[in-house]
């Protein structure tokens, strides 16, 4: 295993340590958005949208390309392709019933309570 820094593990888990950024990653899934369609598709305010994203690319999780009309947002897929196969491999191995585990109006509650908590992380 390589040599790590446990102030990169605590900012690059703590960016992924909420359930609105993990909406957005997963609304980001098939392709670029702008911070109006995110909202509308998580039902959230596109001021708490955009605080998570401006988080997510900090942490370089997320890239944003902006045009003459419009702020596009997109996955960084180098990293964010490679945890996501990652954790298909742990969820079918160790947790295969996860799915099962949770309700969706209870995630969805959950989520809107984790949004609208404040959340600082400080980066060195």
């Amino acid at each position: 295993m390589e040599a790590f820094s446990n102030e990169a593990y605590y900012l690059f888990f703590s960016a992924l340590a909420n359930r609105t950024r993990l909406a957005i990653i997963d609304v980001l899934k098939e392709d670029a958005k702008t911070v109006c369609e995110i909202s509308k598709a998580l039902k959230q305010e596109q001021e708490v949208v955009r605080k998570n994203l401006d988080l997510l690319e900090q942490c370089i999780l997320v890239r944003s390309e902006s045009s003459e009309k419009e702020k596009l947002y997109a996955l960084n897929k180098e990293v964010l392709g490679a945890l996501s196969e990652i954790l298909a491999f742990h969820t079918s191995k160790y947790c295969p019933g996860l799915k099962d585990c949770i309700p969706e109006e209870k995630l969805k509650e959950y989520m809107k309570q984790e949004a609208a908590k404040k959340m600082y992380i400080e980066h060195g």
